[in-house]
């Protein structure tokens, strides 16, 4: 097996707050933060079209019960696993994005991106400063600052995700 995840993994105990990258039970790639829920456990299941050996966790919120919601494999070469400090929730929000003040109207609204709300989802897996902005096609682009444009993330305004204000003083200023 894969030394560093072999060590990572080796190192993390029931209970401790982690981030994990790996697939879910589609073998679609899933990242989960949350805290761990049981210890690791070596397993063999389907990668790559094939066989391959790895190790099972459980990822969810602190008092959750291990299951196949929230469950992760990792793989050597795809898989990562970290200690994480607990995230303070109480400025994350998870809602559609129309309650971050987004509109086709908006202009200038920054939000912290805190992931896409899956439904397994217990707390945001990333924190990037983005530029929301509507692109005329029925879809919102999260947008990193002083790039051009590039879009991390693309979605409509219905869409769940984690966010949270970027200042302590509102940044939208809205077109009437």
């Amino acid at each position: 097996m894969h030394t560093d995840l072999e060590i990572a993994v080796a190192t993390l105990s029931a209970g401790e707050h982690v981030h994990a990258t790996g697939v879910d039970t589609r073998g679609h790639q899933v990242t989960r933060a949350g805290y761990l829920l049981a210890a690791p456990e070596p397993k063999t299941g389907q990668h790559d079209n094939g066989s391959g050996e790895g190790w099972l966790v459980h990822v969810g919120a602190r008092e959750a019960a291990p299951e196949r919601s929230n469950w992760v494999m990792l793989y050597p070469g795809n898989g990562e696993i970290a200690r994480t400090p607990e995230l303070d929730m109480s400025r994350w929000r998870k809602t559609p994005l129309t309650e971050t003040g987004a509109s086709a109207r908006t202009r200038n609204l920054q939000i912290v991106f805190g992931g896409k709300a899956l439904r397994g989802a217990v707390e945001p897996t990333e924190e990037t400063l983005v530029d929301v902005s509507y692109n005329t096609e029925g879809l919102y682009n999260l947008s990193l600052p002083d790039t051009g444009g590039a879009t991390h993330f693309q979605c409509r305004l219905g869409t769940t995700i984690w966010w949270a204000p970027a200042s302590a003083t509102p940044s939208a200023e809205t077109d009437v």
